[in-house]
């Protein structure tokens, strides 16, 4: 027997003399959890249309469960696929409790009368979808995110096999939209639930799907595991986006971190200097709200294969680098003066002070002392002082010669704005 629970073959499909979809072909596992992305227009809605048998290809073929589509009833579709569309007018003269239990007409037929095992199965998708309490409220009372709640508490309360799903997350807060995803993950897991959902954010289809489909123009042009579908080239040339990929250390997924306004904000830069202190993954908030108001950064003395290091090269900052595990040059530290001499203000990060970086800090009392503004991070220095004393002495010269206490990076651009 197939594992296969659905598949498409050479499926052409449109509106009119508009073709939308263009000879895609895919297949989708049992117990698998797909998610669908691609940008506006590119044909994820009119995709999950015709595997649901709401829109008859022009050309192709679908198969459920090894059964051609076309040839099955639509009360047998309903009883192994459920569909939660996108759009769907409901009649706002329904409460929400008779919405969810129209899930259950493939079973008890338009006319007849719910049966126990109806009425638990529609309670049981209101309760997962947290929808319960609106239950006696008129469809037409309820927000759009509550509404959405509903129709996919109707496509559960279906109790199929395969669940499509199209943009099941649109009008949703993030609370929701996170608790959704969970939900469908849960059942997959859990029960066997297979799920392919059309979703817009790439970020949490990477968290929560096992695989990824991406249609661009009506075709599909990636289909594989998150790690090998979300790729900076893929984006760019899908998306037109500009954009970091990174690793969620937490779940060992791809997350995108769009670039585009920082280096649009950077072109604009008004040619003011600042030169920050860092290190340890603890500059890269200063640096990033640095660069997005405009300012010219520099960074350093940073040793190479700092997290700062890459962060501060990423956003375009000019970097003063030294070799791992090394003292700070008197070359490095040449580097440094003509830096903070450039710069208009210095921003010292909450960074832990060694024997290593000390002449960091060394040279920023120096800069203060020639007239140099300072904006010193508010934290406990103590706790960040590996040098016997050496470096909260320094700190505690540069408050006395009135640095400016900043708590955020936030705080630290208002600061200079003032």
């Amino acid at each position: 027997m197939s594992t296969e629970i659905i598949r498409a073959e050479d499926i052409w499909a449109g509106y009119g003399d508009r073709v939308v979809l263009r000879g895609v072909n895919l297949g989708i596992t049992r117990r698998e959890f797909v998610g669908l992305l691609g940008p506006n227009g590119s044909g994820k809605s009119t995709l999950l249309r015709v595997l649901s048998g709401v829109l008859k290809p022009s050309r192709g073929q679908v198969w459920l469960e090894g059964h051609p589509l076309s040839g099955l009833r639509a009360k047998d579709v309903a009883k192994r696929l459920a569909f939660v569309p996108q759009r769907e007018e409901v009649a706002f003269g329904f409460s929400a409790w008779e919405v969810v239990l129209l899930g259950r007409a493939p079973y008890i037929g338009w006319w007849g009368k719910e049966r126990t095992e109806d009425i638990r199965a529609a309670q049981r998708a209101m309760e997962r979808t947290d929808c319960l309490s609106l239950a006696q409220r008129s469809v037409g009372s309820l927000s759009g995110g509550e509404r959405q709640r509903v129709v996919l508490a109707r496509g559960l309360a279906q109790e199929t096999s395969l669940l499509l799903l199209d943009e099941p997350l649109t009008h949703l807060d993030v609370a929701h939209q996170v608790g959704t995803l969970s939900l469908l993950r849960q059942l997959n897991r859990e029960e066997g639930l297979t799920v392919l959902a059309a979703l817009h954010d790439i970020n949490l289809a990477s968290e929560f799907c096992d695989r990824l489909l991406v249609l661009r123009q009506g075709q599909i042009v990636a289909d594989g595991s998150p790690s090998e579908v979300v790729t900076p080239s893929l984006l760019a040339r899908v998306f037109g986006l500009d954009a970091w990929v990174r690793v969620n250390p937490a779940t060992g997924r791809p997350h995108v971190l769009p670039r585009t306004l920082q280096v649009v904000e950077a072109q604009a830069q008004s040619g003011r200097r600042m030169h920050v202190v860092c290190g340890g993954g603890t500059g890269a908030a200063w640096i990033g709200a640095l660069v997005r108001a405009g300012w010219q950064v520099s960074v350093g003395v940073l040793h190479l294969l700092d997290s700062d290091e890459e962060v501060a090269q990423e956003l375009g900052a000019e970097v003063i680098t030294e070799a791992p595990f090394t003292p700070i040059s008197a070359e490095s530290l040449a580097l440094l003066q003509d830096a903070l001499a450039k710069a208009e203000a210095i921003v010292v990060a909450p960074v832990a002070f060694g024997h290593g970086n000390l002449a960091n800090l060394q040279a920023v009392v120096e800069a203060q002392r020639a007239g140099k503004r300072v904006l010193l991070a508010d934290c406990d220095w103590q706790e960040r002082d590996f040098t016997g004393g050496q470096a909260v002495t320094l700190i505690q010269q540069l408050k006395a010669n009135g640095a400016t206490l900043v708590g955020t990076p936030e705080e630290a651009v208002l600061a200079l704005a003032d």
